[in-house]
């Protein structure tokens, strides 16, 4: 039977993650804390300035789990020790990287993009965002959603950046060429996608704004011809709050931490 953890979430963090509404689709893992009790079980925190600290205070409070929403840019190393050290959970309810195809256990995502990276030619990603979205936090996005696809990328530049997007170079570890590029328009829908062509044909996934259910698309080209895995409809809010109760529940520990501070490696070779 699935054990109801309790939950508390701040305003801006209700906002963010569309926390009330995600919870009440999943009556029976989580509840309302309490007014006067002990800890909640599970603290929501928004993503702004400061959400490493927010979220280490959440911890020290006795919060066995802490999901942030859409966290920007910030160093997390002191947030994965003082999680470890207490074992709690930290997921992070981010824009791309936390939809289903991508978030927790490995699907058949990773393997379709190892195949391709194998014989790779060319990586290209845009991510799209509306009018209004600061660059450095749509890179961040971008980023953590090509790193939870299981790509390393090398030698990341910047090429072109500007008020309305930016075009980065970097290369795979095999040596083939990658471009990355975010655009901020409102004639596009807000979408992330990321294409590995290789010399016989292509895997691409495109992912959906987790406003709503909006499945993401995972397609593979081969010399055998085409496929399309199996259609999710799930949102990333909802992937991300499922994913913070298995992690309390087994025990096991979320890597949500590790793969946000790779994607800050990354920002820090465009600034260094």
């Amino acid at each position: 039977m699935t054990a109801q953890l309790s939950l508390y979430a701040d305003p801006q963090a209700q906002t963010a993650g569309s926390v009330a509404a995600v919870a009440a689709s999943l009556p029976l893992s989580f509840g309302p804390a309490p007014a006067e009790g002990p800890a909640p079980d599970v603290i929501a925190v928004a993503g702004h300035s400061g959400w490493t600290r927010r979220a280490a205070d959440a911890i020290r409070s006795g919060a066995r789990g802490v999901v942030v929403a859409s966290p920007v840019p910030e160093g997390a190393d002191q947030l994965a020790a003082e999680a470890s050290e207490s074992g709690a959970a930290v997921v992070l309810d981010q824009r791309w990287a936390g939809n289903a195809v991508l978030a927790g256990p490995r699907t058949n995502v990773e393997s379709v993009i190892a195949d391709a990276l194998g014989d790779a030619v060319l990586m290209d990603s845009v991510a799209v965002a509306t009018p209004g979205t600061d660059p450095l936090q749509l890179l961040t996005e971008q980023l953590s959603a090509v790193l939870h696809s299981g790509i390393e990328l090398r030698n990341v530049r910047m090429v072109q950046r500007s008020a309305n997007g930016y075009t980065l170079a970097a290369v795979l570890p095999g040596g083939a060429p990658v471009a990355l590029q975010g655009i901020i328009t409102s004639s596009l829908p807000a979408t992330a996608s990321i294409c590995v062509l290789t010399s016989t044909g292509r895997a691409d996934i495109v992912l959906p704004d987790p406003a709503a259910a909006w499945p993401a698309e995972v397609r593979i080209v081969t010399a055998e011809g085409a496929t399309t895995l199996p259609t999710l409809y799930e949102s990333a809010h909802r992937t991300s709050w499922s994913r913070v109760h298995s992690h309390i529940s087994s025990g096991n520990p979320a890597n949500d931490l590790a793969q946000f501070t790779a994607a800050m490696s990354l920002l820090s070779q465009l600034t260094d």
